[in-house]
């Protein structure tokens, strides 16, 4: 029940004012039963063909999986992971989260329990039910059967906050969530026969927030948000689609507890330079698929506890342009931004990543699969040559630095890599497990485990391919 607003917004463009006359209630479930049905089944048939027959990336692997012997990879993602993970290790989600999306469900929750006449209170205006937002399963073992039944408090804090959707008619149909008695707007939607958007205001939900905590009668969230996010999905046709997210302003996110400066050092803060973040682009019928990726400098503050320090993250960027069709993957423009990668733990360098310090920060590769044998070929130009710095010495090696200049072949198992050009290579401390091979040998990977430490890591050798 919960899920119809949320899932109307996950897969939403622009926030366009407008003065039309809204359309009825009759229009507005016909719209919704074919613009948005062809647009979200459209969309899953692009994906499903796009991606097929894809290279799964065994050489590419092999080449990066020294990264994960690093613990780069761990330290890089650690500090996303205490913000969001879930501190309830028991907790978890059962089933496909791709079996939840069912385009006839969300339109049938949308037509039948929120676009009605019951609901409809005139000029485009829809009020959210209780038993589409507050409604829960409750079993009765007496009866051994299961009713929905609305949680009270919920639906007195659904009134307090007079959740509302206005919806007008401009260059589509044009849906606004409305929130408190100023009915303010923080949310907006798109559709059309052939895209659907969405555009979330942060400056606007600042105000949402604060205006509901006065209807509640609680203290506003200590929170400062600013930016704007845009993202869309437009369907060219079968089995064809394209997606994008756009920041329109740059992103400044800021939240504490409660007496907590948003600038010192217990506050979690999160920045994102403004530009066209991700634009992919899904054929079916070829079956071919795009991806440009576009992420600007972005950095992370996020206060320490108990058992970790306050951590900071800079990443200077992210960019890559993608092509995939049949068995070829190509990237081009790879890049990590034009500074280092740092995470930074209690003042104290933790982890830092440098991706072709020596090269222009960037690389263009390309991964080929041979459906014949299952083995795939990665090149890279002029050179892939990754340095990490991690603080903390994982038994019984550290790897620093990962350089691939030339092509790799990989075998379907995974098991060897040979250097078809060029040359392979990783540096470790101590050194004494790296290796470097040339072009016409192979590399090695064995799994090691020692049973008096109880310690796990994987040994490279070079030698006659098999």
């Amino acid at each position: 029940m919960r899920t119809a607003i949320v899932s109307l917004s996950l897969v939403s463009t622009s926030l366009l004012a407008c003065s039309n006359d809204p359309p009825p209630p009759t229009e507005v479930r016909a719209r919704l039963a074919q613009d948005l049905h062809y647009v979200l089944s459209e969309g899953k048939t692009a994906i499903d063909g796009s991606t097929a027959g894809l290279p799964s990336g065994t050489a590419f692997g092999f080449a990066t999986r020294v990264v994960n012997e690093s613990g780069a990879a761990a330290r890089l993602v650690a500090p996303m992971q205490r913000l969001f993970v879930s501190k309830d290790r028991n907790q978890r989600v059962d089933g496909n989260p791709a079996d939840m999306f069912d385009p006839d469900a969300i339109i049938d929750t949308l037509n039948n329990e929120l676009f009605t006449d019951a609901n409809y209170l005139g000029d485009g205006i829809y009020q959210v039910p209780p038993s589409l937002v507050c409604s829960d399963s409750v079993y009765d073992e007496t009866t051994n059967t299961t009713q929905e039944v609305i949680d009270p408090e919920c639906a007195q804090h659904l009134t307090q906050a007079q959740l509302r959707v206005r919806v007008v008619e401009d260059d589509g149909l044009r849906f606004w969530i409305q929130l408190d008695a100023n009915h303010d707007e923080p949310l907006g939607f798109l559709l059309k026969h052939d895209e659907l958007g969405v555009t979330v205001n942060l400056d606007d939900a600042t105000d949402a927030m604060i205006a509901l905590a006065q209807i509640f009668g609680e203290q506003a969230p200590n929170a400062d948000l600013r930016g704007q996010i845009t993202g869309s999905i437009k369907i060219h046709g079968h089995a064809h689609a394209a997606a994008s997210v756009s920041f329109d302003r740059a992103l400044s996110i800021k939240f504490a507890d409660q007496g907590i400066n948003l600038d010192s050092d217990g506050a979690f803060r999160f920045a994102s330079a403004a530009g066209d973040i991700a634009a992919i682009d899904l054929d079916g019928n070829a079956p071919k698929a795009d991806l440009d990726l576009g992420l600007g400098l972005t950095t992370a503050h996020l206060p320490g506890d108990q058992v970790e320090p306050s951590t900071e993250v800079v990443l200077g960027g992210a960019t890559v342009n993608a092509h995939a069709q049949g068995n070829t993957l190509t990237l081009n423009n790879l890049s990590l931004g034009n500074q280092t990668t740092t995470v930074t733990q209690g003042g104290q360098l933790a982890l830092s990543i440098d991706l072709n310090a020596n090269d222009g920060r960037k690389l263009n590769a390309t991964v080929t699969a041979d459906p014949a044998t299952g083995s795939e070929t990665l090149t890279v130009s002029p050179r892939l040559d990754l340095a990490t710095f991690v603080d903390d010495q994982p038994e019984p090696y550290n790897i620093t630095r990962v350089l691939v200049d030339g092509s790799l072949r990989g075998d379907s198992t995974g098991g060897q890599v040979e250097v078809v050009s060029g040359s392979f290579s990783i540096q470790t401390n101590p050194s004494q497990y790296g290796f470097a091979a040339s072009a016409g040998q192979c590399v090695f990977a064995t799994e090691m485990y020692d049973e008096t430490t109880f310690t796990s890591w994987t040994q490279y050798s070079v030698g006659t391919c098999l």
